[in-house]
Order: structure tokens, then C-alpha cells, then sequence
């Protein structure tokens, strides 16, 4: 199987200077003959090399770099001297190199899109070339364009080139624009032509009766897929869903509460509720662990706690608490009880009308785009007496959910997508997806993080990789080939992980087996 990746194993850097070695020693004369038959680029700590590999056999690379003075800076004696144009982010490319055996194949452009691909995403607005003179029309044919005269010898002649990535009308990034993506990110999913197109629907005010009429709908819709007595949609991400419920518990002056953390966003909590100078104390575990119910049990009587607030699908991890019997011991106990649903609401079904408030997000697994905050809740709302109005549940309730400025295309995309849960068929898609890839996962003895099997998340998976393989090469090596996952967060990098999420309707099994194929490549025995 060919695959292409980021170089990030000693055996691969040693295939790498022999071919470099082959290429700009043997085949073009650039540099001295050695006894070692190797080439390591002057360069080669800043480079990063993105590879064609067949089996274990390296059979071609290209190098970038965007760390400044550039070989071509040397070349031409600074490239802003020649280059009248104006760039942010410069990144230069080099070492073009490919086995014989394969230069009349699709290698070279295969090469060229994984190149494309991490420029792209790494938002490069320039890229620079010191373009070989054999190959000028294949270059410009690609889209670079000459900006000075030829340096090097006559052995080793080459054109300092650009192409300008943000003006450009490179056949190739035309094409890249066309592919096929595979999304496993927890957020954002790929969304149905029917929201797409409401996205295309011309603006009209939240004050006109078509608007009231598209919120109140909205509402309700909601109402059913949470199971909950009240909805109130604000403009904001998730947090400020969050954020609107400890506004609620700070203006109900309900005393010492108790909030639950066993990941990032469970921390996220805490930090919030400091912010809101509530009287609180944590129950905190390791990353990934379980609650122990008794012992949160006998903290509840012991504290006479007043309020609870726990995240119910912790993203981090791929933990789904258990929501269900820690509502039952805070009921036990007349605790208001506040719940982060924000990777939960869309993706497991959940009735949700047991608990006083739960924050949700229009993006994730509700499958619209991120910018409307939603919280439902069970309980009565209170006009709050000195906390900011834009927090203010109350206020907005009684405004139909319009308290201010909505923007109609939210609304419209998140009301279109809603039609997806006219039954169930959503969340046993999630399970079908999730099955299937921890089986594949498993096959190729991956290890993937444990969790209480009662609280195993179908939502994602956390793959663990072995210390001696970057989780974020690995994540970056996927992205190139189109196929996004959620590795880059700081928890994750940290920690070495690699996550999986299934919330996007659109991958298929055809796509699970080809991205665990390559992922086996990428990370080997």
C-alpha cells in the first residue's frame, strides 16, 4: 500500500539522506561525492518532510521550511530584494526527490497535493521554490512563477519561483478544492445540503413575525429532543450556555455546591465558576477515571451540598458520566443539579427532565453551525439583579429567545437541521460507526482508552499511541491526506492521544477501513 505521511522515524531519516544523496549528488551535481553515500541537508533540523512510502521503501520526499533565512534567501541574497510583492507567512519548499521507478507515476502529484494540503491548513500564503530548470514547465504548470534571474552552476541550474497562495489559480488547488474529506472531529460536522442551503437563504430581521414564528418553532423542536419543559437559545458557543447557568446559580444564592471533574471540560467548569464567585468545592479524579458514587454520595450528606454541576459526555476522554445515578443521588438529596451537554445533545438519546439545567450547542452532534448557545431547563428562571444582561436566561426566555440581535442563518440551519431527529436513527448510526472502528482499531492492537464499560462512550474514541511515535505527527500526517481527526488540543499533545469522533453522518464504513489501514501504515508494528 502507498502511503503518504511526515517522516518521524530514525529509519526514515536514514532513507531519506540516501535519496537525497542519489538525487543532488549522483543525479545532479550539487554537492561532493562521500564515502557514506548520504546527504543531510543543511537544513534538515528545520525541515519537515513529507513522504512517499511503499511498504517500508521511502520512494520519494519533498521538504518544507518555514523558518527564515531560506535557502533561497542565500541563493539570491535575500528574497525581498527580487520579490516586490507583499506575504505574511512564507514557507519554501525543496529536495524534490523521487526513485526512478516511480517518476512516470502518480507519485510527484500525489507528493505535491499532501504538500498543498499542509500549506493550506497551516495557513502559508506564499510558497517559495528554487525550481530546477528541467522541469520550469511543469512548475508553471503547477502555478509558480519565476521572480528573478537563474542561480546555481551549470550542472546545478535552478529559477527562484513563487506561488502566491492566496491569489493563485493553480490547477492543483482547484483540484484539492474538489476532495473528499473524512471527518472525525468532535465538531464541526459536515453539514446536509438542506442546512447548507438555509446558509444561502438571504438575512431578514429577528424582529419580523417570520423570525419569532422560525425561534418559537425552534424551541419546541428542542423541547422534544432534550425531553425537557423549556428551551432558551442565546447567541454564543456553548460556554455561554455554561456560563448563563452559573449565572443562575450565583443569583439563587443557593450555598456551597459541588462541581465534578474528570477531564478538560470538567475543569473548564471550575474555572467558570470561580469567575462567578459561587461558594463551591470539587470532586476531581484523574483523567479519564470514573466517579465513585458512594464516596460522592457520603460527600453530599457530610457537605450539605446545595447545587451539582458535572459535564455528562467528557470530550476529552471519551467518558460518558454517569448521568443517570448521580441525578438520582442529588435528587435523594434536593440538590439543583446543572449539566454540560454540549458533546452529549445529538449524539446519545437522553431525557434530560430530571435535571434543573443542561447547556448545549447548535454545532457538534445537533449537526448546524456553532453560534447559538441553548439551554433547557426544567425549573424557573431568575431575572438577574446585577450580573451582565447578556447572561441574563430570564430576560431572554421572556423574549422569545430574541433578546437581542439573532441572526436569522443560525437559526434557519439549526431549525433545518432538527428535522434529524424526527426519530432515532441518528444515535444508532453513531453506534453502528463507533462499533465498527473500535473493532478495526482493536484488530490492529491499538490500545484505546479504558473506561468503565457502563460509561463507554460511542461518541469517540481515544487512541492511545505507543511514546515513541508523535500523536501529532501522526494527526498531521492524516490531515494531509484529507482525513481530520482531533489530536491538536493541548490535553491531547500531551498526553499522546488521538481522537475519533462519530457525530458526522456522513462517514462511512469505506472510509473507517481506509483510514485504519493507513493509520497501521503510518504507526507500523
Amino acid at each position: 500500500m502507498m502511503i503518504y505521511k511526515i517522516a518521524n522515524t530514525k529509519e526514515e531519516y536514514e532513507q531519506i539522506f540516501k535519496l537525497n544523496y542519489e538525487t543532488f549528488v549522483n543525479e545532479i551535481p550539487q554537492h561532493e561525492k562521500n564515502e557514506d553515500e548520504i546527504l543531510i541537508d543543511k537544513f534538515h533540523d528545520n525541515n519537515i518532510y513529507i513522504i512517499a512510502k511503499k511498504g517500508s521503501e521511502v520512494i520519494g520526499m519533498i521538504s518544507l521550511c518555514d523558518k527564515r533565512p531560506f535557502s533561497l534567501d542565500q541563493k539570491v541574497n535575500g528574497i525581498e530584494k527580487h520579490y516586490k510583492g507583499d506575504f505574511n507567512k512564507p514557507i519554501e519548499i525543496r529536495l524534490l526527490s523521487i526513485k526512478n521507478e516511480y517518476r512516470k507515476t502518480k507519485v510527484f502529484f500525489s507528493l505535491v497535493e499532501r504538500v498543498f494540503s499542509y500549506t493550506i491548513q497551516n495557513s502559508y500564503d506564499i510558497i517559495f521554490i528554487s525550481g530546477t530548470i528541467r522541469q520550469e514547465k511543469l512548475y508553471n504548470h503547477i502555478g509558480f512563477k519565476r521572480f528573478y534571474d537563474n542561480v546555481g552552476t551549470k550542472d546545478a541550474e535552478y529559477i527562484p519561483m513563487f506561488l502566491n497562495l492566496k491569489e493563485s489559480d493553480s490547477k492543483v488547488l482547484k483540484k484539492l478544492s474538489n476532495y473528499k474529506t473524512i471527518n472525525y472531529l468532535p465538531g464541526p460536522v459536515d453539514l446536509s445540503n438542506e442546512v447548507l442551503e438555509k446558509l444561502h437563504k438571504k438575512l431578514y430581521s429577528h424582529r419580523s413575525k417570520e423570525f419569532v414564528n422560525l425561534a418559537e418553532n425552534t424551541v419546541e423542536k428542542l423541547k422534544k429532543i432534550l425531553s425537557v419543559k423549556n428551551v432558551t437559545i442565546l447567541h454564543g458557543s456553548g460556554t455561554l450556555a455554561n456560563e448563563s447557568i452559573f449565572a443562575q446559580l450565583t443569583e439563587r444564592k443557593l450555598g456551597k455546591g459541588i462541581i465534578l471533574a474528570n477531564g478538560e471540560f470538567g475543569k473548564r467548569l471550575i474555572n467558570q465558576a470561580k469567575r462567578h464567585d459561587l461558594y463551591f468545592e470539587t470532586y476531581s479524579v484523574d483523567f479519564g477515571e470514573s466517579f465513585d458514587l458512594d464516596y460522592l454520595l457520603n460527600e453530599i450528606k457530610n457537605n450539605n451540598y446545595k447545587y451539582i454541576y458535572l459535564v455528562h459526555h467528557e470530550t476529552s476522554v471519551g467518558i460518558l458520566n454517569n448521568l443517570h445515578e448521580i441525578t438520582d443521588i442529588a435528587r435523594e438529596n434536593n440538590l439543583v443539579i446543572a449539566v454540560d451537554a454540549i458533546s452529549a445533545a445529538g449524539a446519545i438519546k437522553y431525557d434530560y427532565s430530571n435535571v434543573d439545567y443542561v447547556a448545549c450547542s447548535s454545532g457538534k452532534a445537533l449537526c448546524s453551525v456553532a453560534g447559538l448557545a441553548i439551554v433547557g431547563h426544567n425549573t424557573e428562571l431568575l431575572d438577574l439583579s446585577s450580573e451582565s444582561l447578556y447572561l441574563d436566561l430570564s430576560y431572554a426566555n421572556k423574549n422569545l429567545s430574541i433578546p437581542f440581535t439573532q441572526p436569522s442563518l443560525l437559526m434557519e440551519s439549526l431549525n433545518m437541521a432538527l428535522d434529524n431527529f424526527k426519530n432515532d436513527n441518528v444515535y444508532f448510526d453513531i453506534l453502528k460507526r463507533y462499533k465498527y472502528m473500535k473493532d478495526k482499531l482493536e484488530k490492529i492492537n491499538l490500545s484505546i482508552m479504558k473506561v468503565k464499560e457502563s460509561e463507554q462512550s460511542p461518541i469517540i474514541i481515544t487512541v492511545i499511541i505507543p511514546n515513541n511515535i508523535s500523536s501529532k505527527n501522526i494527526g498531521d500526517s492524516l490531515a494531509i491526506n484529507n482525513i481530520f481527526i482531533h489530536y491538536n488540543s493541548k490535553y491531547l499533545v500531551e498526553k499522546n492521544l488521538l481522537q475519533f469522533s462519530f457525530i458526522n453522518k456522513y462517514t462511512n464504513f469505506e472510509e473507517i477501513d481506509y483510514t485504519v489501514d493507513i493509520l497501521n501504515e503510518m504507526i507500523g508494528e
